[in-house]
């Protein structure tokens, strides 16, 4: 209900309808029966949950952007909701200009994290002693280094023989493992972790 004050008094969002729903069964109804831009979906939702629930809209409807809306939960929680297709994590005391900023920043394609989550999200990198790089597929690697070639999406799917929506699933994997929110920081991480040297053949990948 705070959410929902917090984008009905914003000005920028007065010109849409804010729906409302209390369980993710009830979401998912709404979305069968309208056009919905973005979903802000509670972690914790009672039903399906977050995660199930994310995966079943990012399936049904990929033009829908979901930012979750965390009570502060464990960063694995955060992780999984990413995972299944979150564009971006906020807190439930997010302020009106940081809400309105999240939807800008998921609708132009980019993912956001409040800062509370992003530093999470980073210990826990730390902890598992991960560069970035080596959490990235083959695939994934490949994708990079074609962005950081200045190839955009839909030549990447062509390049590779797949689907765009396909090559826009890696790229989240990718902007989530590195922690990047724009083509230019993907470039400036591919750069940081040497993947401009040498293509992966491919016939090597799956």
């Amino acid at each position: 209900a705070g959410i929902k004050v917090l984008l009905t008094e914003t000005r920028s969002w007065q010109q849409f309808e804010v729906l409302e729903a209390g369980s993710t069964e009830q979401a998912i109804h709404i979305l069968s029966g309208d056009q919905v831009m973005v979903v802000i979906l509670e972690c914790g939702l009672p039903g399906l949950g977050g995660i199930k629930a994310t995966s079943i809209i990012r399936g049904r409807w990929p033009q829908t952007c979901v930012i979750g809306l965390s009570h502060g939960e464990d960063s694995i929680v955060i992780e999984r909701m990413m995972s299944a297709g979150a564009r971006g994590i906020i807190l439930k005391n997010i302020e009106a200009d940081m809400l309105a900023f999240a939807i800008r920043t998921v609708l132009a394609g980019e993912l956001f994290y409040c800062n509370e989550i992003a530093v999470k999200l980073l210990d826990r990198m730390k902890g598992h002693g991960s560069s970035g790089a080596e959490r990235l597929t083959l695939r994934e690697k490949q994708i990079l280094r074609s962005i950081m070639e200045g190839f955009a999406g839909r030549e990447i799917a062509r390049k590779l023989g797949i689907a765009k929506r396909t090559v826009d699933k890696h790229l989240q994997h990718i902007n989530y493992k590195l922690g990047t929110r724009s083509p230019l920081e993907l470039v400036q991480a591919g750069l940081r972790l040497g993947l401009i040297k040498g293509l992966v053949n491919k016939d090597s990948l799956s």
